[in-house]
């Protein structure tokens, strides 16, 4: 493993896989409640903890714009947004598997069809599923197979960036959600402009886009020209909290710079570790993989196509509709900028990987993540 200046403590990986595993929680993103993953690992327990821990062994990365773009360029976008994309969150059919995720359907989809394909070569590569499995490269990925080495990584931490003198931010940002609980937000947030973060782990001239990764395996990708700019903000809307709406309230005020009719200032897509004045609590994972905690580090997007209002969660009774103007209503082309706002970030990807390489198992990393305040960057990144 490559380490540079910036890196703050080292990444300890122990010998076996399987102890860290348990260490770190499964990472498998199963927030959809398939049971696919725990398939596979019953099949092959080694896989638990390794880069096929979670959607990519299944469903394709296609090439297209990210979701909080605009317009392109087209660049490698992770599985959760190709499977966001392709179905439009889930309201319309749409191919989201790879040859393997195919050739697994239709096998049956059971304990059983892992076994009837594993001799199959999926993805045409010249090597069978069987074979790739058992070196954790992704049977429908033509690009991963067993013989290709783990791409160029580096470790950066919140001490080591901030003794390198990476510069921090503090800016009030408006996160739109679609149904979570926390509702709508308006933040005062500290933290690192993410190009900053990227460029002190060594960016390639040659990279296009990262994939933000969270503990419990959730992606969203940035390309890195989203990641070079600064977004104009809408004015904050004020008295849409539970103070003065009573328990239909649901944006939250935490910044204390908030004026009515005055646009926020703009803002950069942030590798953030403080929200308003606090340091986020450690992120862990529950029962049934769910993510508790958001910290040490969550990476924040202010709306990047259409800064806009507060809107009502898509779950708000009808009640409470009532309540308010049509307008804060829940919107459907209201930008909900918190589908690319990351928590409890361990690993970042930075696309393309070099030829003949495959991602690094990055969920080992997700204990001495959160222990240590760091995170492990890996993909196109410069030698040093």
């Amino acid at each position: 493993m490559r380490e540079t200046q910036f890196s703050g403590r080292a990444l300890a990986v122990a010998g076996l896989l399987l102890v860290l595993a348990a260490s770190a929680g499964q990472a498998a993103y199963n927030s959809h409640g398939e049971a696919d993953s725990e398939r596979l690992f019953s099949a092959y327990p080694h896989l638990s903890g390794t880069r096929l821990d979670g959607c990519d062994a299944c469903h394709v990365r296609m090439v297209g714009v990210p979701p909080g773009a605009a317009e392109g360029p087209a660049v490698p976008l992770s599985s959760c947004d190709s499977c966001h994309i392709i179905t439009d969150h889930g309201r319309r059919l749409g191919d989201t598997l790879t040859a393997f995720g195919h050739d697994y359907l239709a096998a049956g989809r059971d304990a059983a069809a892992l076994s009837a394909i594993a001799a199959l070569d999926s993805d045409g590569d010249g090597h069978s599923n069987a074979a790739e499995l058992a070196a954790a490269t992704h049977p429908g990925d033509a690009a991963s197979t067993p013989d290709s080495k783990p791409a160029p990584q580096s470790v950066v931490s919140l001490s080591g960036l901030l003794a390198a003198g990476v510069p921090t931010q503090e800016q009030t940002i408006f996160v739109n959600v679609t149904k979570s609980r926390e509702g709508d937000s308006y933040s005062t947030l500290r933290g690192f402009r993410l190009i900053d973060v990227l460029e002190a782990a060594g960016l390639s001239d040659a990279a296009t886009s990262v994939d933000v990764i969270s503990l419990d395996g959730y992606q969203a990708t940035f390309s890195i020209a989203q990641l070079r700019r600064s977004y104009p903000q809408a004015a904050p809307v004020l008295g849409l909290d539970k103070g003065t709406l009573g328990e239909c309230g649901w944006v939250r005020y935490g910044a204390g710079d908030l004026q009515a009719g005055v646009p926020l200032a703009d803002a950069d897509v942030l590798l953030t570790f403080e929200i308003n004045g606090d340091r986020y609590a450690p992120a862990a994972l529950a029962d049934g993989n769910r993510l508790q905690g958001s910290g040490p580090f969550r990476v924040v997007a202010p709306q990047m196509k259409r800064p806009g209002i507060p809107d009502l969660s898509i779950r708000a009774q009808e009640a409470c509709q009532k309540v308010v103007a049509e307008r804060f209503h829940y919107h459907r082309d209201y930008e909900k900028n918190s589908d690319y706002c990351v928590k409890a970030v361990v690993a970042i990807r930075v696309n393309p990987l070099p030829a003949d390489t495959v991602d690094v198992h990055w969920p080992q990393h997700a204990a001495p993540a959160i222990r240590d305040e760091s995170i492990i960057v890996f993909g196109a990144l410069e030698d040093r």
